[in-house]
């Protein structure tokens, strides 16, 4: 099981690698067709569970890919889950409005008596993000998301009916390096209420290195919930290209767990 799963987890780190090369390729071809223009610092909705409270430039576009990996243990049963790439689609539609689809390749594997193998697409998830207000003293950055999950897709990932999730978004400056985040959302998932926060400190090290440490939770109705935690770092390559690493566990789940994830983020025009 171990070299299964770690030749799973080369295969697709290789898939990330050729996505990035493309991306990277695609985005500096059509660079030199654009005018250099003043833009507002890259800021992007991953590798962390908290949405920025910052919206995509109008007339941009802005794609964030990735790779995640999740395992599980729960006495004899492992359950290992893979997502290549994530990816969400951000398009700044007016001043102050995106407009935002999300999806992914799933595989879900899960080894007990005998092995359960799934893969599939889905779903598919679209909406928009609205900023209220920017931060004025002690009042945060503030912005409105709403997300619906379309049942579109394989059905071992997709809802019976669409799920939509009500999310709103703060941001406060501490210093001028220092911002933290978060989020209060509400939304359905599976059919049931599910009730979700999260918080995050961010941290520049340099112009170029970002760092943050996160806690996030979420409580189905009639259910405990569950929090966990995750760090990571951001590496901004080109004022419009950024890569990322994370990594995180639960802190009360019954079935511990761990995931990874990286990925790649860009801006176009510049």
């Amino acid at each position: 099981m171990m070299n299964y799963t770690v030749t799973l987890i080369l295969f697709r780190v290789k898939q990330c690698i050729v996505t990035t090369v493309f991306i990277f390729l695609a985005q500096h071809a059509f660079s030199q067709q654009v005018n250099q223009t003043t833009k507002p610092d890259l800021e992007t909705d991953r590798p962390d569970q908290t949405e920025s409270a910052s919206i995509v430039a109008a007339r941009s576009f802005q794609l964030e890919t990735g790779f995640y990996f999740e395992k599980a243990t729960a006495g004899n049963t492992e359950r290992i889950y893979t997502a290549y790439p994530t990816t969400l689609l951000r398009i700044g539609l007016l001043k102050g409005i995106e407009v935002r689809a999300e999806g992914t390749y799933q595989n879900f594997i899960v080894e007990e008596n005998a092995k359960t193998n799934v893969n599939g697409f889905g779903p598919l998830t679209i909406g928009a993000k609205v900023k209220f207000w920017e931060e004025s003293g002690f009042r945060p950055q503030t912005a409105f998301m709403t997300m619906i999950t379309l049942p579109v897709g394989h059905d071992a990932f997709t809802p019976e009916n669409p799920e939509p999730n009500l999310r709103l978004l703060f941001k406060n400056s501490l210093t001028d390096q220092l911002d933290l985040s978060h989020n209060l959302a509400y939304g359905w998932e599976d059919g049931n209420a599910v009730k979700s926060y999260s918080v995050s400190l961010c941290m520049a090290l340099n112009d170029r290195i970002g760092a943050f440490g996160e806690v996030f939770g979420d409580k189905i109705d009639g259910e405990k919930a569950i929090h966990s935690a995750d760090t990571g770092i951001t590496f901004l390559v080109l004022p419009n290209l950024q890569l990322d690493l994370a990594a995180g566990t639960t802190i009360n789940s019954p079935y511990p767990e761990y995931f990874v994830t990286t990925g790649i983020s860009v801006r176009l025009p510049r």
